[in-house]
């Protein structure tokens, strides 16, 4: 079986983290379409264990509801998630 992760980590390394990557986005450290390119490609983790008390699995970092809170904090806009959107739908009509 292959150990090798989706994204190109080793199996050794933890998953990068779509949170901390949002981050640097929003503090100026990537370019606007390179974030738009990568997080419509993230290979995002089915969401587990959510509670209404806790609406956002806080202990996962590659979820949809990442996205979904970094526009709410203002990390992305409105125009930026509907491009996420567009490419992600787009990617999935490619699909076999």
């Amino acid at each position: 079986m292959n150990e090798t992760p989706a994204n190109g980590t080793s199996a050794d390394e933890p998953a990068p983290s779509l949170r901390a990557y949002l981050g640097l986005y929003s503090a100026g450290f990537v370019e606007r379409e390179q974030m738009i390119a990568t997080v419509a490609a993230w290979p995002f983790e089915a969401e587990e264990g959510l509670d209404e008390g806790h609406p956002e699995p806080t202990h996962q970092d590659n979820t949809l509801s990442v996205v979904a809170t970094a526009r709410l904090l203002g990390q992305l806009t409105r125009e930026d998630v509907e491009e996420i959107q567009r490419r992600i739908d787009e990617g999935e009509r490619r699909l076999p």
